[in-house]
């Protein structure tokens, strides 16, 4: 439950929204509570929806398993089952927001692209295959696949996964063998892995701003595709939270000079007569957070990621030494514009402009992994 002077402006601009996006510092075990107690808090007016930054099928997964008696079993059995799991979300707190979500009858929207999507779609494309032919076709993938993370892992090389270093013949094979139906599970799955195989790709061949760019442009398509099935089934437009890495919700031109969900969304709720609120939200600078840990596949401690940059120390220097502090960017602008706060960072103006709020979560930790040694092979 959110208290205090900060959590009344969250709540009220909460209110005030039909989208509202919180930016955050991966790994800090503190943003997808603070994320929950939102959610539970506008709930009640109107927000059905959590958008998120994972792959479609395995948010649906996850969100299957989250409604299950035991929904914090049931989410690190499906993580393990699918092992390394869905990004991020085999992370204890990161799970149990899923399960809040779920446990109060929201929605959950995965948009991303996804670097371990064959461990989950490839069987799930064995389980619905039209004919012997299309199951023995993902079969074979699924086998190759799995190769590929037993490599993978050996060489402590993510890029050796089958999302990153397959060729685009075996995904083609299996679209002939499926033939999918537009709009189909199937059609969806093969879509996504297509996708990502597109975007990581670009990435592994140094093209790194084409990579980016590509992967905004899945995010906004996959927000478009679920909003207009939403809207298109409600009385009222559909009211989302979503909580993505921070670069992916700031507004106007983000820090890898790409425009994203963060410039879609203000937009779509100027465009609906509505409006969109964005918060920033980071761990202690003295605190830690999970980051991937290449070797194991899992997550470690390591330092806080956002403090590291002098451009952001105001923001840090000023927080409260004992409370979580918000910050209200927006009576910052109108002073940064007339020049009134001496000379600012141009990152930090960035920042400024980019989100409506920042959140520093004084006394944060890292966020805890569920998930268990790879499976033997």
């Amino acid at each position: 439950r959110l208290q205090g002077e900060g959590a009344r402006l969250l709540l009220e601009a909460g209110r005030a929204s039909q989208f509202f996006l919180v930016g955050e510092e991966h790994g800090v075990a503190q943003v997808p509570r603070l994320t929950s107690a939102l959610y539970r808090a506008l709930a009640p007016d109107g927000y059905g929806y959590l958008a998120v930054e994972t792959g479609d099928a395995l948010a649906a997964g996850l969100a299957r398993a989250a409604r299950e008696p035991e929904p914090a079993k049931a989410l690190e059995r499906f993580v393990n089952e699918h092992w390394p799991g869905a990004p991020f979300y085999t992370l204890r707190e990161e799970a149990a927001l899923i399960a809040d979500v779920a446990g109060a009858g929201g929605t959950v929207w995965g948009l991303d692209y996804d670097i371990l999507a064959d461990r989950y779609l490839l069987r799930r494309l064995e389980e619905t295959a039209p004919t012997p032919g299309a199951r023995a076709a993902a079969a074979a993938v699924r086998a190759r696949a799995d190769s590929m993370l037993s490599a993978a892992l050996a060489a402590q090389n993510p890029s050796a996964l089958f999302m990153f270093a397959s060729a685009d013949t075996a995904l083609a094979a299996l679209r002939r063998a499926y033939a999918p139906a537009p709009g189909s599970e199937a059609e969806r799955a093969l879509a996504l892995m297509d996708e990502t195989l597109r975007i990581n790709q670009l990435w592994v061949a140094g093209r790194g701003y084409e990579s980016n760019a590509a992967r905004a442009a899945w995010l906004k398509a996959q927000f478009v595709r679920h909003y207009r099935e939403a809207a298109s089934a409600g009385a009222s437009p559909p009211r989302v939270i979503l909580k993505f890495g921070a670069n992916h919700l700031m507004r106007g031109r983000n820090l890898t000079s790409t425009y994203d969900l963060g410039s879609l969304l203000p937009e779509l709720a100027a465009f609906n007569g509505t409006a969109s609120f964005g918060v920033m939200v980071v761990g202690d600078r003295r605190g830690q957070h999970a980051e991937f840990d290449p070797r194991t596949f899992g997550y470690r401690a390591g330092a806080a990621e956002f403090a590291q940059n002098e451009w952001i120390a105001p923001l840090f220097a000023e927080a409260d030494p004992a409370a979580w502090t918000v910050y209200d960017f927006r009576a910052l602008r109108p002073l940064l514009y007339a020049g009134r706060l001496g000379t600012v960072p141009p990152r930090l103006t960035q920042l400024i402009f980019g989100f409506d709020a920042f959140v520093v979560l004084t006394g944060s930790g890292p966020s805890t992994s569920m998930l268990g040694p790879p499976p033997s092979r």
